[in-house]
C-alpha cells in the first residue's frame, strides 16, 4: 500500500463516524447512511488529487456529501432514501450558509424533531406551512384568519420556544 492510500485509509478511520452523523443529521434514513457514506469516500479517493491539502479534509467529506444527497434529492421519486425531502433540502441550505456542525452529531436534528411534537397543533400547523410548504405570510394570515404582524410574532414565539426546549435538551444530553 503506498504512502497516499494508507493516508486516506487512516482518514476514512478518523472522519467515518463524524461524516455518518453529518449524513444522518441531513435527513438520511438510517438504512441508506451507511451506503451514502461509502459513496463519499469512493468519491472522495477517486477525486484525491483534487483535495487542496492547505484544507480541512472533513469539510472536504462534507462537502461531497451534501452534492451526493443534493442528487439523491433529485432521484427521490425513484429511491426512498431521504426521510423527509423538504427538511434535508432546508437543513443542505442552511449549511451553505457556513454552518460548522457540532460535536453533537446530529442531536440537534432529533432534539428539534422531539420539540415541534411537543407543539400546540396550531403552532405545528403554522410551522408546517410555513417552512414545509413555503406559504408567505399574506396566505398564512387568510388562512388563520390573524394579521400579518400576528403571524409573525406568532412564529418569532414559536421559532422562541424551540429554541428554548432545544437547548434543554442538547444541554441535558451532555450532562448525561
Amino acid at each position: 500500500m503506498n504512502k497516499q492510500n494508507t493516508l486516506f485509509a487512516a482518514f476514512i478511520r478518523q472522519y467515518q463516524g463524524r461524516l455518518r452523523s453529518f449524513i444522518r443529521g441531513m435527513g438520511v434514513a438510517a438504512h441508506s447512511v451507511d451506503d451514502i457514506a461509502q459513496e463519499t469516500f469512493i468519491t472522495a479517493y477517486k477525486k484525491l488529487d483534487e483535495f487542496d491539502q492547505e484544507k480541512d479534509f472533513g469539510n472536504w467529506l462534507y462537502g461531497i456529501a451534501r452534492n451526493i444527497l443534493r442528487n439523491e434529492l433529485r432521484k427521490n421519486a425513484r429511491q426512498n432514501r431521504i426521510m423527509d425531502e423538504k427538511l434535508s433540502q432546508f437543513l443542505l441550505d442552511e449549511y451553505e450558509l457556513d454552518y460548522e456542525p457540532s460535536d453533537n452529531k446530529g442531536d440537534e436534528v432529533m432534539a428539534l424533531q422531539e420539540c415541534i411534537q411537543q407543539l400546540p397543533e396550531k403552532s405545528k400547523t403554522l410551522l408546517n406551512k410555513k417552512y414545509s410548504e413555503e406559504w408567505k405570510t399574506p396566505t398564512l394570515s387568510e388562512h388563520f384568519s390573524m394579521s400579518d404582524t400576528a403571524i409573525r410574532l406568532a412564529l418569532m414565539r414559536i421559532r422562541k420556544k424551540l429554541k428554548t426546549c432545544m437547548d434543554y435538551r442538547l444541554d441535558y444530553d451532555q450532562q448525561y
